[in-house]
């Protein structure tokens, strides 16, 4: 199980149910924005930076996308990744996702339906003791 956070601040942005996730390539924990209304999943600029500006493999694209956002139009490459649901109770939970990466992308990571979240079962539970939780697991 998940806590996730309501109205959790990275600025300039607002990420309405922020959840942890680590990147294990890059040793990297952050909170990410768990949009379920999102087509594709995106590393932040900070993931994006950590691992091209550090020289970490990211393998062949397995392809080539854009994105149409409030923030703007945005092109990149599609990687598959390890991204790790980092739980609070019960055991964390580790997706190999496909990410868009994207140059210019501003915003913060976003993990979307197709290539993260169609990848795992996950229930929302918006009162659990007043926190808000998400329960995940593997959807074999």
């Amino acid at each position: 199980m998940l806590i996730y956070v309501f109205l959790y601040e990275i600025d300039p942005h607002k990420l309405i149910t922020g959840v942890e996730c680590q990147f294990p390539a890059i040793q990297m924990e952050q909170m990410a924005l768990l949009d379920t209304g999102s087509e594709l999943s995106v590393a932040g600029s900070t993931v994006y930076q950590w691992f091209f500006y550090r020289n970490v493999s990211l393998g062949e694209p397995v392809g080539q996308r854009s994105i149409h956002t409030r923030l703007g139009t945005f092109e990149g490459h599609l990687y598959r990744l390890e991204v790790k649901l980092t739980a609070h109770w019960g055991e964390s939970l580790t997706v190999e996702g496909t990410l868009l990466f994207c140059e210019h992308w501003t915003g913060p990571t976003v993990l979307g339906f197709h290539g993260f979240l169609e990848r795992l079962r996950f229930a929302i539970d918006p009162n659990y003791e007043q926190v808000g939780c998400i329960y995940f697991a593997a959807a074999d």
